[in-house]
């Protein structure tokens, strides 16, 4: 299924994209859900990264902050989210690069166009359809699960392991497995969930996730093992 949003000023367009994006999902059978925004201040102030797509009118109304502005303001509270731009003129849409655009559509939008872009998105959304999110800073993060090499429990607080950067939230281990589980996430022990796609051997009682070198606690060990051999085995998660 696809959530999408879509931040349209103009009832007409906003009513013309919906029904190009309904069109898909009758004649293709994929399941869409869209909410519509009708500024981007309504659409920022309480986002939350449950979006796959947005498509962003760049020129938008008067009186609020453009689409582009807008788009600066969404990459910082999501850098993952599918972004691409709608707008009466293509010169409009030449910084789309700046905040890292799929691409752009002109109004009003053709069936086949959009057809192509969603497929694309189609393509590749298995792969990253999976993802933990982080509450820090008054912000959330959406991470795919493919970038996590491990989350780990410490004072009460998660730490989300990246090949570059830690990350610390809310929440709790219990929260964090029952999403990563199909993603390939373990327990190998009370404190430590990982990702046995970046998985690289054990030694002892020393697990090796990427660079990452983590204990496996003797109450997991069974359980653990178990699992690591269901993995490697088929080849894929849970």
């Amino acid at each position: 299924m696809f959530s999408i949003a879509i931040i349209e000023d103009d009832d007409r367009d906003a009513g013309n994209l919906s029904s190009v994006l309904e069109r898909y999902a009758e004649e293709t059978g994929e399941p869409i859900q869209i909410q519509r925004f009708q500024d981007a201040e309504a659409f920022l102030t309480r986002y939350r990264p449950v979006f796959d797509i947005v498509f962003m009118d760049i020129k938008l109304g008067e009186g609020g902050i453009n689409g582009m502005a807008a788009a600066k303001r969404l990459r910082k509270l999501d850098a993952n989210v599918a972004l691409i731009f709608t707008t009466s003129m293509a010169r409009y849409a030449v910084n789309g690069y700046e905040v890292d655009a799929l691409d752009y559509l002109l109004k009003p939008v053709d069936y086949y166009k959009v057809k192509m872009r969603m497929d694309r998105l189609g393509r590749t959304k298995s792969d990253k359809k999976i993802y933990a999110v982080v509450s820090c800073d008054g912000n959330l993060k959406r991470i795919p699960a493919s970038e996590l090499y491990y989350v780990e429990v410490l004072d009460h607080t998660l730490v989300f392991h990246t090949k570059d950067e830690e990350l610390s939230g809310r929440g709790t281990l219990r929260e964090v497995e029952k999403t990563l589980a199909p993603a390939g996430f373990v327990r190998c022990s009370i404190s430590y969930l990982v990702n046995l796609n970046h998985f690289r051997g054990i030694k002892g009682n020393t697990l090796r996730i990427g660079e990452f070198e983590l204990r496996i606690t003797r109450g997991n060990w069974k359980q653990f093992f178990q699992e690591l051999c269901a993995f490697l085995t088929g080849g894929g998660g849970r």
